[in-house]
């Protein structure tokens, strides 16, 4: 991938949150996402404001993880930025913070000399589900052009995780910060020690100040990077002790995972799983009815979900278990999210683990190019939007997209 398109989604990301503008580089699936977000943001007379500034370099190919089926191919890339963020009511801003970020881009392509005119895709233009060789030949629909690489790659998921790491410049600017007001205390004292010492004040300020100046160079450098250092060391423990947590309840996940799925096909992979997994848990947050959603088969939700405004995954899932029955998977996963609610006009960020449970029938082949906004009816393989139709369109029928990914069929916040 080049960095074009990885800048290119996060420009347009930040205007899409915050205007609504399209998303041309994400998928059909992550234009839903932020368009349930941009919805229960409105309700509220809320607006969010993402700025993402780049603070480092884009991994490139050789570092990133690959997962791929027969025609499609998702490698994830990452780099890290400042993330500083706004939310206002009714225009005027509540609320604003500023972290440094890993922003995670999973990006989807066709790959090398597969041929995928059969398969369907939703028209950038104007949405309709028609096959890519239609798309390559003009819409039926709106009679709209495309070439495949305005097709793909595609980003289909991101999230953004929090980086203790800095760079250079960023470390000399803030050991600057803790010792800069520590020089000039001490070359405030020092001078007015060295000008009335022996009791006589007459002495020049000037002749007394030269020598308090480098005096509080020297105390106040040294000191500073002392301070500096305990500081940083907090911090550091601060944050290793949240790491830890999450690393001892997460442990085993990817081993427990791949060990059970690569059975059924080599192309089973964790990360793509832990992507998805965010993915739903995001449409299922912020859907007004996710008891309407075509993967979520649990009971009601009862708006439990209502007051949340935003949501940061924390990097981590935990598979709790994972068990085979009767032909189908059933997995277990606690997702650490940071989650920001709304109320009285305040907003408050909470850890917490959103608890699901999820379900994949074991002969379904992988299909990394699959999406809610294109299901195919298995009866008359007529190709329609599952958010907006729970029966084929075409042929009346229903449809189970349990035949066709994973479903989720119960979620939860754990305070």
């Amino acid at each position: 991938m080049s960095e074009n398109l990885y800048e290119k989604f996060a420009a347009e990301l930040e205007d899409g949150i915050e205007m609504g503008a399209k998303i041309s580089s994400g998928d059909q699936d992550i234009k839903y996402g932020i368009e349930l977000w941009r919805n229960r943001l409105n309700k509220k007379n809320l607006g969010v404001a993402y700025d993402i500034v780049p603070r480092g370099l884009l991994s490139d190919s050789t570092n990133s993880r690959e997962w791929k089926d027969e025609h499609y191919s998702n490698k994830m890339y990452h780099r890290s930025c400042r993330l500083n963020k706004s939310v206002y009511y009714e225009g005027k801003k509540i609320y604003s913070d500023g972290d440094n970020k890993i922003m995670y881009q999973t990006v989807t392509d066709v790959l090398n000399d597969v041929h995928v005119d059969e398969d369907y895709y939703c028209c950038p233009n104007c949405g309709a589900n028609v096959k890519i060789a239609e798309l390559v030949e003009g819409c039926p629909y709106c009679g709209t052009f495309f070439k495949m690489d305005e097709l793909y790659p595609k980003v289909s998921n991101y999230y953004f995780i929090s980086d203790i790491g800095e760079t250079g410049d960023e470390l000399k600017s803030e050991i600057w910060k803790t010792i800069w007001p520590m020089v000039a205390i001490f070359s405030v004292v020092f001078t007015t020690v060295f000008r009335f010492r022996n009791n006589n004040p007459s002495n020049s300020l000037l002749l007394s100040a030269i020598p308090g100046i480098f005096g509080g160079l020297f105390f106040g450098c040294i000191l500073g990077y002392v301070l500096w250092v305990y500081k940083k060391l907090g911090k550091l423990f601060k944050e290793a002790g949240k790491s830890i947590v999450l690393l001892t309840n997460t442990a085993g996940s990817n081993k427990k995972f791949e060990n059970c799925m690569k059975k059924y096909s080599p192309e089973f992979s964790f990360e793509y799983f832990q992507s998805k997994v965010v993915s739903m848990i995001r449409v299922i947050v912020f859907s007004d009815n996710p008891e309407d959603l075509p993967f979520y088969t649990g009971d009601g939700i009862n708006g439990c979900f209502d007051d949340i405004i935003d949501m940061d995954f924390r990097g981590a899932l935990a598979l709790r278990s994972i068990k085979e029955e009767n032909g189908k998977i059933c997995a277990y996963a606690d997702a650490y999210m940071i989650n920001a609610y709304v109320k009285n006009g305040k907003i408050k960020r909470k850890e917490e683990k959103i608890n699901v449970v999820l379900e994949r029938k074991t002969d379904i082949p992988i299909d990394y190019g699959f999406s809610i906004k294109k299901i195919q009816c298995p009866g008359c393989a007529g190709s329609f939007d599952a958010t907006k139709n729970r029966i084929c369109p075409y042929c009346n029928n229903s449809y189970d997209i349990e035949d066709m990914d994973w479903i989720v069929k119960s979620i939860k916040v754990i305070k």
